[in-house]
């Protein structure tokens, strides 16, 4: 099995600034992804994104000779609200920073997505999507929400969009149907860019993966 994927994030216009409200890494040669959104106040939104991808990432290290599947993406889940709420622990905030999150990993033949908060992640097969994570989406982050698990089998020509939110706009999701039925094997440099594209030129930010298994 090999992915192709891509990445794009882009920053969120705060008063006459900008700031980097969302984050996402790939790990693992391209086999593990993971989206965060910071929650709260504005200032407290980078902190609370490199902690949630610090725990995240330290979950994958941990367990690469130990859990797989469904008990590796919750591990990983865990680690990333634990690596948040160590953070929060030393601030003196009133309002305590909180992150949307947002992960998938491929393991053994399945894609298992684990998030917690408001996120995206759809799986478009023979070009019919399928939502994987929750339509009821909490206001709160992984501090405060429950983590959601969901695992599919992947086949090869899979293209999982994953991401903030604010990546799945009314005008983003039209423009990708009209991109992907006028040609499937759409770059996924340019499926990132179309979802991302809408909420930069609203000014508020957004982060999306996109990874096409081959």
């Amino acid at each position: 099995m090999r992915t192709e994927s891509h990445i794009s994030v882009t920053r969120t216009t705060v008063r006459e600034g900008e700031i980097s409200r969302h984050a996402a890494l790939r790990l693992e040669g391209g086999r593990s992804f993971c989206v965060a959104t910071g929650l709260g106040l504005p200032r407290t939104w980078p902190m609370a994104t490199r902690a949630v991808m610090h725990g995240f990432e330290q979950g994958l290290e941990d367990t690469k000779k130990g859990l797989q599947g469904a008990g590796r993406a919750l591990h990983c889940a865990e680690k990333a609200r634990a690596a948040l709420a160590d953070q929060c622990d030393v601030l003196v905030e009133r309002t305590l920073p909180d992150a949307a999150f947002v992960a998938l990993l491929l393991d053994h033949g399945e894609l298992h997505v684990v998030s917690a908060g408001p996120t995206r992640a759809y799986l478009h097969r023979k070009g019919k999507p399928q939502r994987l994570t929750p339509r009821e989406e909490p206001a709160g982050g992984v501090l405060r929400s429950a983590v959601s698990h969901c695992h599919v089998p992947i086949e090869p020509g899979d293209l999982v969009m994953m991401g903030s939110v604010s990546a799945f706009s009314m005008r983003a999701i039209s423009q990708i149907v009209t991109v992907l039925a006028s040609d499937p094997k759409t770059a996924p440099s340019v499926i990132a860019s179309v979802l991302t594209d809408p909420a930069h030129q609203a000014g508020v930010g957004a982060a999306a993966i996109v990874v096409r298994i081959e």
